[in-house]
């Protein structure tokens, strides 16, 4: 199979920023005691903050505890709070400071080195990815092109071709 490849990828740039949580997946809670948070900054560029809460021993994480403790009252304006439901967060700006650090494997991530606090409210700049994708699509689809498929519908269609040759 061949994937296009795109370059179009930007890191939020380091320093203060205000950043907005997009999502938080708590789909690895339940068996790795993990949450990614999901942020994005004014011009649509994305980053995942990883809260591990048991270290690889098997022990309590006490510095992401904290770590996200401070977000969450960063994200709801509150130094008091004591317990925070997750659903709250989205959609919330918080100003961090972000820095540049290379992986092990290459490549440079953005990560958030400090929760600030409350951020000023924005509207993204640019399409995410995937929206400008699905606009392309449609674009193409008034011209009378048929819109592109993803991976997965493809996928779909390849399963159905060999259940229906059976």
């Amino acid at each position: 199979m061949k994937k296009q490849l795109s370059s179009e990828f930007k890191l939020i740039p380091e320093g203060e920023q205000v950043v907005r949580i997009t999502k938080v997946d708590e789909s690895e809670y339940a068996k790795f005691q993990k949450i990614t948070v999901h942020i994005e900054d004014v011009e649509g560029n994305t980053a995942r903050v990883n809260f591990n809460f048991v270290n690889d021993d098997g022990t309590a994480n006490d510095i992401a505890e904290g770590v996200y403790a401070r977000m969450c009252r960063a994200a709801l304006d509150d130094q008091t709070l004591d317990e925070v439901d997750t659903e709250d967060l989205i959609g919330r700006f918080v100003t961090v400071e972000i820095q540049h650090n290379e992986g092990s494997k290459g490549g440079t991530f953005s990560n958030v080195k400090k929760w600030l606090g409350a951020g000023e409210p924005f509207k993204v700049r640019r399409q995410p990815a995937a929206d400008a994708k699905k606009a392309a699509n449609k674009s193409a689809a008034a011209k009378g092109a048929p819109p592109k498929k993803t991976a997965a519908e493809i996928l779909a269609e390849m399963k159905a071709k060999k259940a229906a040759a059976r």
